[in-house]
């Protein structure tokens, strides 16, 4: 470093370290002033500085530790070294400029060409464009095209049947499978969506469609229809499980009601043709089974006979037609629903079909009741059935002219008209034609019970025994017998009915015999008498049928105010036999004591006569004159009665006798002159005795 520093202002040789002139030494002193700052400066310099540590390194890259300080100075080689840099940079410059040159001339080769190929280009656009227009238009009108391609294809696939579909619905000669089921059903959906198209603005197609598919549809519903009746032509309901495809077949025929309801009523014609054939085998005999009318002898086994078949045969198809309808019923139930909608007519009920049976309001209107179709259905399959039935059934009770045995067909009516019910429900063709049957056997109970009350009362004289006439006895067996054949099921209006029917008019004719007979006693006898018999026969049915207590009350009360009146007789009678009874009258006209007293003197002996003649016979006298009367303990039981009232009376007179003694004065003579010690002697007997003699 020393070495490089002593050598920067030139070798000693020069004759530059030699001193200064004198004007030169302010010079010399600023410059070497400027020299110590400068190098002042680069020995205060950091070796950090990157400058200097630059410059040091470009100095060791050079050997001139001793060229330098012999052959030039550093600054010279520095220059030299700029001077050869710049040459070199000018040369590189030179090569530059001369590429440039050949760069520009390339250039304007390349902006000819540019200009050439502008120009072609220019031409060949103005050439194209319509072409490239047109190629355009052809493009989109391409892809327009393919769009509209696409959307028919689709709209073909969804609104269009193909032959092979067409055929598996329409086709009578296609099997009637899941395929025609799926076909179906796509059709009932192109239908439905065919109300999308008819809202654009264009109907034409919506039109077009929906008039193909409508008749698509009624054609495949008119296949599926005629393929139900031809099926339930071969039913057999013998079998426990019905196929499925008629099942499905009949919700799916719910969307069209009207054939819905044609394929029903076919089915109930069919099945009510072959139920009318059975029941007149059953009846004649042709089948297997014993003929029904083996039993016309006996019209009550005949009828019922009749009406066990029938419920049997009820029981039977229900039970093999729940299977059509109660599986099904709210599938069927939305058919009908969504049916009705397009077809409003079907809402209309027809005369003479089992929609007469109700009036249903319109929120109901449409709901499908499988309960209900079926009862509708086994009542409708026995229409024929119930004709014969009630034809027989008329004819056997006319032909009987037995009222007991009418009322028993009436009972044996009520019973499987409540069994049906219960069965089918109310208001079916099996229920109203039993309900008819009741009507008409009950009216014909009525006649002929009528008449024969009349025929029987057609002379109300009673017998001089006083006897219960012999059509009561009659009268009352057929009410017992009725009676006992309803048992404990009969009403209380149907048992007043019943007694109006049988009993009233002969009651009422045994009343009227009574009124003829001129003595009272012997009309409350004879009232008493058939009162007494219709008491027992309607105590003997209590315990069977209860409510016949009522009547039987009214007969107790009405006997016991005769048996009253009867007793009230006997005593009366008693008390005139006996003078017991005028004594006490004239006894009671004298309330002065001593003409009482004198009256008994006068007239107690004779009185005494008569009161014992009387006690000889008069209580025989008085059993003889109830020995009319049928029921001998309540004819004791009156005499008892009367006797004891008797005997009360006797002791008021005996007694009136005694105070009539006590007050008396003594030494009173008799109408013959004997003295009279007691009215006692005069009246001999005593309470006592007239109750020994008449017990």
């Amino acid at each position: 470093m020393d070495a490089y520093l002593s050598g920067i202002d030139g070798p000693d040789g020069d004759g530059l370290g030699s001193p200064l002139s004198p004007g030169e030494d302010g010079i010399t002193s600023r410059s070497a002033n400027a020299l110590s700052t400068k190098l002042a400066t680069v020995l205060s310099a950091s070796y950090a500085d990157s400058e200097i540590r630059e410059a040091l390194r470009l100095f060791d890259i050079r050997d001139v530790q001793s060229e330098y300080q012999k052959s030039q100075t550093l600054k010279s080689i520095a220059e030299k070294e700029i001077i050869d840099a710049n040459a070199r940079i000018v040369g590189d410059f030179g090569h530059v400029a001369e590429q440039l040159k050949r760069v520009g001339v390339l250039l304007a080769r390349l902006n000819d060409t540019c200009d050439q190929m502008r120009g072609h280009i220019l031409a060949a656009k103005q050439e194209s464009a319509p072409v490239l227009e047109e190629a355009s238009i052809l493009l989109a009108r391409k892809q327009e095209g393919e769009a509209k391609q696409q959307l028919l294809e689709v709209f073909c696939k969804h609104f269009t049947l193909s032959d092979a579909d067409l055929k598996t619905l329409t086709s009578s000669a296609e099997p009637l499978d899941e395929r025609f089921f799926v076909v179906l059903q796509r059709v009932q959906q192109i239908h439905k969506d065919c109300e999308i198209l008819l809202g654009t603005e264009t109907q034409r197609l919506g039109l077009e469609l929906m008039e193909q598919t409508t008749r698509n549809l009624d054609a495949g519903f008119k296949k599926l229809y005629t393929w139900i009746q031809r099926e339930f032509k071969g039913l057999d309901l013998e079998d426990p499980h019905i196929s499925g495809s008629i099942r499905r077949a009949l919700r799916v025929l719910s969307d069209r009601p009207t054939l819905f309801q044609n394929c029903l009523d076919f089915f109930a014609q069919a099945r009510e043709t072959t139920l009318s054939e059975a029941f007149q085998g059953a009846l004649t005999g042709t089948g297997s089974g014993q003929a029904i009318e083996f039993s016309t002898h006996d019209p009550l086994r005949y009828v019922g006979d009749m009406l066990a078949w029938i419920h049997s045969a009820a029981v039977s198809e229900k039970e093999a037609l729940e299977g059509l309808f109660i599986s099904d019923a709210n599938e069927i139930s939305k058919g009908l629903a969504v049916g009705h909608t397009s077809e409003p007519w079907a809402r209309v009920r027809r005369p003479g079909g089992v929609d007469e049976r109700a009036e249903e309001d319109d929120t109901s209107e449409h709901v499908f009741d499988g309960q209900k179709a079926l009862s509708d259905l086994v009542s409708r399959n026995m229409v024929g059935v119930c004709q014969t039935l009630h034809q027989r059934i008329e004819v056997a009770v006319k032909n009987s002219g037995d009222p007991v045995l009418m009322y028993k067909v009436f009972n044996l009516l009520t019973f499987y008209q409540e069994i049906f019910s219960k069965l089918i429900g109310s208001g079916t063709t099996i229920d109203n034609t039993l309900v008819q049957l009741e009507t008409a056997v009950l009216g014909l109970f009525k006649d002929t019970m009528d008449e024969e009350v009349g025929a029987a009362t057609a002379d109300t004289t009673p017998s001089p025994d006083l006897s219960p006439p012999t059509f009561l006895h009659v009268a009352l067996k057929q009410f017992t017998d009725i009676a006992r054949s309803r048992g404990p099921q009969m009403t209380g209006s149907e048992l007043e009915r019943l007694f109006s029917a049988v009993l009233s008019g002969i009651v009422d004719a045994c009343a009227d015999g009574a009124s003829q007979l001129l003595e009272v006693r012997e009309s409350n006898i004879y009232k008493a008498n058939y009162l007494t018999a219709l008491q027992m026969s309607l105590r003997s049915i209590l315990s069977q049928v209860p409510p016949i207590s009522l009547p039987l009350d009214k007969v107790n009360s009405e006997l016991q105010t005769i048996r009253d009146s009867l007793s009230e007789s006997v005593t009366t009678s008693l008390l005139d036999a006996s003078g017991i009874g005028a004594l006490l009258q004239e006894a009671d006209t004298r309330p002065d004591k001593e003409m009482r007293r004198k009256w008994f003197i006068e007239n107690l002996t004779n009185a005494a006569l008569v009161l014992d003649d009387f006690l000889a016979s008069g209580l025989m006298d008085a059993q003889e004159g109830l020995s009319r009367m049928s029921d001998k303990s309540a004819a004791k039981d009156i005499i008892g009665e009367a006797v004891d009232r008797f005997c009360a009376e006797f002791d008021e007179l005996e007694g009136m006798i005694h105070q009539a003694d006590m007050e008396g004065p003594n030494g009173e003579v008799d109408a013959e002159g004997d003295e009279i010690r007691s009215l006692a002697d005069l009246y001999p007997r005593t309470g006592a005795e007239v109750r020994a003699l008449l017990s």
